[in-house]
């Protein structure tokens, strides 16, 4: 059986030959936590088979912090990746605003010279 599938094997049998009764713990760490367990106790130097059947309440917890992080997780990368078709539209914007700019710049620098030249004109030929 496996121990998280949630069949329980009615016949399991321990080390030395017993068949293992099916209980509950009691105790305040494992309260409710089902498990086989040998008749014969291991600390009077016998069997002693022990094997729950049911996962922790910690490994459930963590189970559901994992779940968490991996959604939160998957819902990051779809940010990201909305972000970086983001990123990309805008640097191709600030490379088109560029362009714009550098042409600008040209047709003020011809509009200075041109005006340089009328004035030069203007003063050589009065």
């Amino acid at each position: 059986m496996s121990q998280n599938s949630g069949v329980i094997d009615e016949n399991v049998i321990c080390n030395c030959g017993n068949s293992c009764n099916l209980r509950t713990s009691r105790t305040v760490n494992n309260s409710g936590r089902r498990f086989f367990g040998c008749k014969m106790p291991k600390d009077k130097g016998e069997c002693g088979y022990f094997r729950w059947i049911d996962p922790s309440p910690e490994v459930e917890l963590l189970k559901e912090k994992l779940k968490e992080v991996e959604e939160e997780r998957d819902t990051l990368k779809h940010k990201m990746k909305e972000l970086g078709g983001k990123f990309d539209s805008l640097k191709q914007k600030l490379k088109e605003i560029k362009q714009e700019s550098d042409c600008a710049k040209v047709k003020f620098n011809r509009l200075v010279v041109v005006l340089l030249c009328l004035l030069l004109a203007k003063i050589s030929f009065g």
